[in-house]
C-alpha cells in the first residue's frame, strides 16, 4: 500500500513539475497560429499591414518573445516603420500570462524618457488560455506633459480584448477618462464596445456601441460643447437567406457653439436585405481601391500637389469600378431606412421617417424607362415617408410648398402653422403625396 501511495506521490510530483514545461509549449502553438490567422486576414483584405515574430526563447518555465506589427503604407501616416513589442511570460498550470514591453521603440522610451520623468503608463498583459483563447488587458495610468507653452493632461483608461481560436470570434471593451489642455479643449469619459463574429473575410455579424460623455472648448473666443454623444453600429447576417442588414444610430443630448444650439438629437440609418454576396464583393473592391489610394499618397511624399492628383486619379475610376458592384445590391426587399430622426434647434422642431425598398430585382438599365413612363416607379419601389421641419429653419421655403411635377397637387411639403410637413406613401398601386395622389402619366 505504502508503495503504491508513493508512486503517485512521484507522478504526481513529475507530471506537477512537467507543466510548465508543456505549457510553455501549449502558448507558443497559440501565438503562432494567432499569428497567421491575423495575417491572413490582412492578406485577403489587400492590406500590406503584418505582424511576424522576429525572436521566440521558450524556456522551461518562462519565455520571452520579441515580435512587430509592420505597418506598410500606414508608414507614411505614422512616421514610424514598425512598433515592436517583447512578451515575457511565465508558463502557468493552467494558462499563461505574459506582459508586454515596448522599450524596443525608441519613439516611446524617448517619450517617456524625456516627457515622463522616465515612467512609464502603459501596462499590458495577456493571458493565453490552453482552449486558445486570448485575453488581454491594457492598463493606462493618468500622465500629463508639456507640449510648448501647453500642459497636456490625459487621463486613466484600460481596454479589454478576446479573441478565440482561429480569430471567428472578437470581443472588446474599452473606457478612457479623457483628457485636457487647460484653456484650449477638454473631453470626458470616452467608451467603446464591440462583439464581433467573423462570416467570412468582409462580413462579420455582431455589434460596436461608442459614446462620449464631453467635449468641450476652454477658449472663450470659440464656445463649443457636446454632451452625451452615442453610436452604435449593428450587422445582423442571415445565413439562410444570404442577406445583411446593417443599422446605425447616431444620438447626441446637446451641442452649443456659440448661440446655436442642437438638444436631443438622434437619428437611426438602415441598410436592410442586402445581398451578402453583393456586400463582399462592394467591400472587396472597396478595401482594393482604398488600399491603392494610401500607396499613391505614400509615394506622394506628402507632397500637396502630388498627393491631390493622385487622389482624383484614382477617385475617378471608382465609379466605373463600383457601377457593376452597385447592381448586386438592387435586389427585391433591399430597403434604406432612415428612422427616428429628432432634434431640437432654436427655430423649432425635426422629425421624420422615410423608408424605401424595392420591390423585384432591378439593374441600372431598368431605371431608363422611369424618365419616360414615371409611372412605372409604382412598380419598382415602396415608399413611406413622413417629416415635419420648421419654416424658420428652411428660411425662403416657398419652393417647397411649389409642385415641382405636373401631376402634384401640392409641393412636396404643405405649412402647417409654424411647420413644413411632408408624407408621401405608395398604396394600392398610387402615389399619395400629403394625402393626394400624384398622377403620373
Amino acid at each position: 500500500m505504502k508503495k503504491i501511495i508513493i508512486t503517485i506521490v512521484l507522478i504526481i510530483i513529475i507530471v506537477g513539475v512537467g507543466i510548465p514545461f508543456f505549457s510553455g509549449l501549449m502558448m507558443e502553438r497559440i501565438v503562432k497560429q494567432s499569428f497567421g490567422d491575423i495575417n491572413r486576414v490582412y492578406a485577403d483584405t489587400g492590406s500590406d499591414v503584418s505582424i511576424e515574430i522576429s525572436q521566440y526563447d521558450r524556456g522551461f518555465s518562462s519565455s520571452r518573445i520579441e515580435w512587430k506589427i509592420k505597418l506598410g503604407v500606414l508608414k507614411a501616416f505614422y512616421g514610424i516603420e514598425e512598433i515592436v513589442f517583447v512578451d515575457r511570460a511565465g508558463h502557468g498550470f493552467t494558462s499563461i500570462v505574459s506582459k508586454t514591453s515596448l522599450e524596443k521603440n525608441k519613439w516611446f522610451t524617448d517619450f517617456v524618457n524625456n516627457k515622463l520623468d522616465g515612467k512609464n503608463p502603459l501596462d499590458i498583459k495577456t493571458e493565453y488560455k490552453f482552449s486558445g483563447k486570448i485575453e488581454s488587458t491594457l492598463i493606462l495610468d493618468a500622465f500629463s506633459f508639456k507640449d510648448g507653452s501647453d500642459v497636456i493632461k490625459i487621463r486613466s483608461g484600460q481596454m479589454f480584448s478576446i479573441l478565440d481560436k482561429d480569430v471567428k470570434n472578437i470581443f472588446s471593451k474599452m473606457t478612457w477618462a479623457g483628457c485636457r489642455v487647460p484653456g484650449k479643449i477638454r473631453m470626458d469619459t470616452l467608451s467603446f464596445n464591440s462583439k464581433i463574429k467573423k462570416i467570412s473575410t468582409y462580413i462579420w455579424d455582431g455589434n460596436f456601441s461608442f459614446a462620449v460623455k464631453n467635449i468641450e472648448t476652454d477658449d472663450s473666443k470659440e464656445q463649443f460643447e457636446l454632451t452625451n454623444l452615442n453610436c452604435d453600429y449593428t450587422l445582423d447576417y442571415n445565413k439562410e437567406e444570404h442577406l445583411l442588414s446593417v443599422g446605425m444610430g447616431y444620438g447626441i443630448d446637446s451641442i452649443k457653439s456659440g448661440q446655436d444650439y442642437i438638444n436631443n438629437a438622434f437619428v437611426r440609418i438602415g441598410l436592410n436585405q442586402m445581398d451578402a454576396a453583393g456586400c463582399e464583393d462592394f467591400l472587396k473592391l472597396y478595401s482594393r481601391i482604398m488600399n491603392d489610394v494610401m500607396g499613391q499618397i505614400a509615394r506622394s511624399q506628402h507632397d500637396p500637389d502630388t498627393m491631390k492628383k493622385a487622389i482624383e486619379k484614382q477617385m475617378s475610376a471608382i465609379g466605373f469600378q463600383m457601377l457593376g458592384v452597385y447592381e448586386k445590391f438592387l435586389k427585391k426587399g433591399f430597403e434604406i431606412q432612415i428612422s427616428d430622426l429628432r432634434a431640437q434647434l432654436p427655430q423649432g422642431n425635426i422629425k421624420g421617417d422615410v423608408t424605401l425598398s424595392l420591390k423585384k430585382d432591378m439593374t441600372m438599365a431598368q431605371f431608363i424607362p422611369i424618365m419616360i413612363q414615371p409611372a412605372a416607379v409604382l412598380d419598382i419601389f415602396l415608399l413611406k415617408s413622413d417629416v415635419s421641419l420648421p419654416c424658420e429653419l428652411v428660411g425662403d421655403y416657398q419652393w417647397l410648398l411649389t409642385p415641382v411635377y405636373p401631376g402634384m397637387q401640392t409641393g412636396l411639403f404643405i405649412k402647417d402653422g409654424d411647420n413644413l410637413i411632408h408624407k408621401a406613401e405608395t398604396r394600392d398601386g398610387k402615389l399619395l403625396l400629403n394625402g393626394n395622389q400624384v398622377l403620373l402619366n
